[in-house]
């Protein structure tokens, strides 16, 4: 590259990188705009979200769905669900809202969205330079120096885009945030979020691979944090599914973390007793092991019946006592698993933490501690639920942020 000097460069070629750029040019279209990206590829989280199809935003977004000290509330009133899309239909991106208010691309394919965003980059003339990982950034002057593993750069603005460490296979390392921090920001602790959470419990691996609809709670001790209704998938050591990730935006709250599973959210305690009672009735001559027979997975109702009776599982249904009836309707109703602190950002959708967001102009994205030096996306301290949120964020905050270079 021939020339190393630009008006803005952008560390990641992310959600918010390319929205960030994209902005930025159509603003002020003489600007030399650089993007630095540290993978072999731009945008390769944003192929792997949504599984693959890309939630790229929910009408029913709202400041109640994000966590962490960024105040995204200026951020969503300037920015709906509608914007967004509004800005993507500009892009050619036909979008489509699922009942559940969840807004997919309507070829549901996530690299539709990447491919219009690389488009719209190209037509702006706008540089994406690949395998280039920053290493160090030095303030000199009015301008930024920026060091890599591809030569040193400089620019008058400076955007940190960088993303955070979930998703290692997709870039995520954190290295970004060291950057930041060296520039004088504080970052806050930093941990895995929407991902599953690993428990404590004799019965789990024997419940590998099932699902069930379920209503999970995040207990502290016995104070109840966040209660969430879905699929509850259970892994040979933990428990997932959307209502269960959606659990992990405030477990590091929890310093004795529970998580109460209730198999039967839609009866009371008394309603659901009676159907046992009914249950040993109709099958006193069948064995324990079937006793679930038409409510749980087989599996399941095993791991129920194991726990509050030593009973062999041959024997005959008529055999429960009315004490393990009632153990078996409180159980199916708050099974508590003890839950161990998520650690593992391989299985992280997003991250907890990052910059503070009090030192981060909540309506321009820039710092308050370095003067053209502009933070967005999952580098901040905001971390959303499941469906659409996060993604909503780092697009939102890319555009933004490219308003005001």
């Amino acid at each position: 590259m021939n020339n190393t000097n630009f008006d803005i460069i952008i560390v990641g070629a992310g959600a918010s990188g390319l929205t960030a750029a994209i902005s930025a040019k159509r603003k002020n279209s003489n600007l030399k705009v650089l993007v630095l990206e540290a993978q072999n590829k731009p945008g390769k989280k944003i192929l792997v979200t949504g599984n693959g199809r890309c939630n790229l935003t929910n009408i029913n977004v709202s400041k109640e769905f994000y966590h962490g000290s960024f105040d995204t509330a200026p951020v969503l009133k300037r920015f709906s669900a509608q914007r967004l899309m509004d800005f993507f239909a500009a892009l050619g991106l036909v979008c489509d809202t699922e009942e559940n208010g969840l807004v997919y691309p309507h070829s549901r394919q996530a690299s539709a969205v990447l491919d219009v965003l690389l488009m719209e980059i190209k037509r702006l003339n706008i540089e994406i330079v690949c395998d280039c990982r920053v290493e160090l950034v030095r303030k000199k002057g009015g301008s930024f120096n920026v060091k890599t593993t591809k030569g040193e750069f400089v620019a008058k603005k400076l955007v940190m885009s960088c993303g955070g460490k979930a998703f290692p296979t997709a870039g995520g390392s954190g290295m970004g945030l060291d950057v930041i921090k060296n520039l004088g920001h504080k970052i806050t602790p930093l941990s895995p979020a929407l991902c599953p959470v690993q428990v404590k419990s004799d019965f789990i691996k024997s419940l590998k691979g099932i699902r069930a609809k379920a209503e999970v709670t995040l207990y502290d001790g016995s104070k109840a944090l966040k209660t969430e209704s879905g699929e509850v998938q259970f892994t040979e050591n933990a428990l997932s599914g959307i209502c269960v990730f959606n659990l992990t935006t405030i477990l590091p709250k929890a310093r004795n973390p529970i998580i109460s599973v209730n198999l039967a959210k839609d009866y009371t305690y008394i309603e659901l007793l009676n159907l046992l009672f009914e249950r040993k009735r109709l099958f006193a001559d069948e064995i324990l092991e079937d006793f679930f027979t038409g409510l749980f997975h087989k599996k399941i109702g095993i791991a129920l019946i194991k726990n509050v009776t030593q009973k062999p599982l041959s024997e005959k249904c008529r055999r429960l006592s009315d004490k393990e009836i009632k153990l078996l309707a409180s159980l199916i109703l708050d099974w508590k698993f003890e839950c161990r602190q998520c650690k593992d950002f391989a299985k992280a959708q997003v991250m907890l933490g990052g910059v503070n967001g009090d030192e981060v102009n909540r309506h321009t994205f820039e710092s308050r501690i370095v003067k053209n030096l502009f933070i967005c996306g999952e580098a901040l301290d905001v971390c959303g639920d499941c469906g659409g949120f996060n993604l909503h964020f780092a697009f939102a905050s890319g555009i933004i942020t490219g308003e005001n270079l």
